[in-house]
């Protein structure tokens, strides 16, 4: 290996950049509050979206919109769920995954007729982690 300041540089960039196994998230538990939050809409609501917003690898808020479209088959069988879900939602193992592997950005998951329409996750990344070629950042 050359001395040359640049080379040393732009190895430490490469290091810097990717993801260490030291601060893989996979390991780290989620929070009983959280799990308790997604577990209710996951079967409580019809029409609607959450939206979990990550920092540092932890949720930092929780936002919760539910539609109610009133329908004859809602008029009948009514909207109000009370009570805590007995049992786990078959989508909440890939949807605790997907949590623990974001750093930082959102996790949305869409309700369309009582069923999960689209989980979509937008995940964002600091400057600090990204550098150019010759270690500025970008």
């Amino acid at each position: 290996m050359s001395d040359h300041p640049t080379a040393r540089k732009n190895i430490t960039a490469e290091v810097r950049s990717a993801r260490s196994p030291g601060k893989n998230t996979l390991g780290r538990q989620l929070q009983n509050q959280v799990l308790e939050i997604v577990n209710h809409f996951l079967f409580s609501a019809e029409n609607g979206y959450l939206i979990l917003t990550i920092q540092d690898g932890y949720v930092v808020k929780i936002e919760k919109t539910e539609k109610y479209i009133i329908t004859n088959k809602s008029r009948e069988a009514g909207y109000v769920k009370y009570g805590k879900p007995v049992s786990v939602h078959p989508l909440q193992a890939q949807i605790v995954t997907e949590l623990q592997k974001i750093q930082y950005g959102q996790l949305v998951i869409r309700f369309a007729n009582g069923k999960v329409e689209q989980i979509e996750k937008t995940e964002k990344r600091r400057v600090h982690e990204v550098e150019g070629v010759h270690g500025d950042g970008i």
